[in-house]
């Protein structure tokens, strides 16, 4: 029997997001949430019941878990089970999918004797989790909700904390909208219909007023379903672009300046390259966001002025579609920040070694690369991507031409 790495002791308290985010899956909280009705059960993430109620993390490779995770990428994926599920502050078992003998670990934790092929079932889909750039709520729709083995829409919602931190965002961007959903009768002020609009949005909640916004959009029940799902997603990465903006400014900036000692001229040549590689291939991902983002605010905007409707109802139509590459541009550009970071604040020295430079810029390069360094293929974004003739401010902002 394999064994199990020793308990993670933290407080699991700290982790706790109330579902899914760009790098927690939080089981336990949608558990705690949706426990209670049918369809968690009949259509859940995993088929183990304990497994269900865990968390899932996507985690940067620290220098003392090299030797036993079984992947080159500087970021895997950690599952964290509670010792007990009332208690989170006792802490759990830590298990990343990378690592040596994970099938086996996994198996000591859930055995299940009588039906051993479930827990088989429920570690592919681990895998699968692992091979996902993101664990952002809309991704993880547009990879699991026609599954063969699909998992039911309480699973996909926003975390109620980030919906009260996206509202005024959300509403600023679609006062011009409120009176198709709200209708001309509505004596309320803009921007209070449109805080009302964006709770219904953001909510889901289709019935009412909703429906007049289907009718201006000539859509059926079930179009205007999959297309305000469209819409959510949109916004939803809108926003976390706003969030990871100047983060990622920062890290641009701070790359370009940081020194670097102990280092060969070869090193040196070597290190300068992979500087500028990065900061490309980070500008490079941040110009793939925004066109998406521009191609949805021209459409807005003439559906907004009533030029044209047709142009809106197809981009919602079509938005899920993009969103495993928006899901992995915007993860690698806030991964990246983040882990410059958390390094700033544990080098008080300032600067870099030649030697540690090296090891950090390569795993900067693996996580902002869609290919392998050096590799001369890359995706036709033409064909990828909708594209917008309208340049986008945030793009000047850091500097991509």
């Amino acid at each position: 029997m394999s064994r199990i790495r020793e308990t993670v002791r933290s407080d699991l308290r700290n982790i706790v997001k109330g579902g899914a985010t760009s790098r927690i899956l939080d089981l336990h909280s949608i558990a705690r949430r949706y426990g209670e009705y049918d369809a968690h059960a009949d259509n859940p993430f995993f088929l183990h019941g304990r497994l269900n109620r865990c968390f899932i993390v996507k985690h940067t490779v620290r220098a003392h878990e090299r030797p036993y995770v079984m992947s080159n990428q500087p970021v895997v994926t950690k599952v964290l089970v509670p010792l007990a599920h009332d208690d989170l502050a006792l802490g759990g078992h830590a298990v990343f999918v990378e690592e040596i003998g994970f099938a086996g670990k996994m198996r000591t934790l859930f055995e299940r004797k009588d039906e051993p092929h479930l827990l088989d079932l429920d570690l592919i889909r681990l895998r699968e989790l692992a091979a996902l750039p993101s664990f952002d709520p809309f991704l993880l729709a547009e990879r699991f909700r026609d599954h063969v083995r699909p998992i039911d829409d309480c699973y996909f919602n926003i975390t109620d904390a980030e919906v009260e931190r996206m509202e005024q965002s959300v509403a600023k961007q679609i006062v011009s909208v409120v009176a198709l959903a709200f209708g001309e009768e509505d004596g309320g002020r803009d921007d209070e219909r449109a805080m009302r609009f964006t709770r219904q949005l953001l909510s889901g909640d289709l019935d009412g007023r909703m429906q007049a916004l289907r009718k201006s959009l000539d859509m059926t029940e079930i179009e205007f379903k999959s297309g305000i799902f469209g819409w959510k997603g949109v916004l939803y990465y809108r926003w976390c672009m706003s969030e990871a903006l100047s983060a990622l400014k920062s890290f641009i900036t701070q790359l370009k300046a940081v020194s670097i000692v102990g280092a060969s001229d070869h090193e040196y040549n070597e290190l300068q390259h992979m500087r500028r590689s990065i900061i490309e291939e980070t500008r490079h991902r941040w110009k793939n966001l925004t066109s998406v983002m521009d191609e949805y605010e021209h459409v807005f905007g003439r559906f907004c002025r009533g030029e044209d409707v047709n142009g809106f109802r197809n981009f919602l139509l079509k938005a899920p579609t993009l969103f495993y590459d928006v899901g992995s541009d915007l993860s690698a550009v806030s991964h990246v920040p983040g882990y410059w970071s958390y390094w700033a604040k544990q080098n008080s020295k300032g600067f870099l070694q030649a030697r540690e430079a090296m090891m950090l810029f390569s795993d900067f390069i693996a996580s902002v690369t869609r290919f392998s360094p050096g590799s001369a293929t890359r995706i036709d974004d033409a064909r990828r991507r909708m594209r917008s003739p309208i340049p986008h401010p945030v793009v000047q902002a850091i500097g991509v031409a």
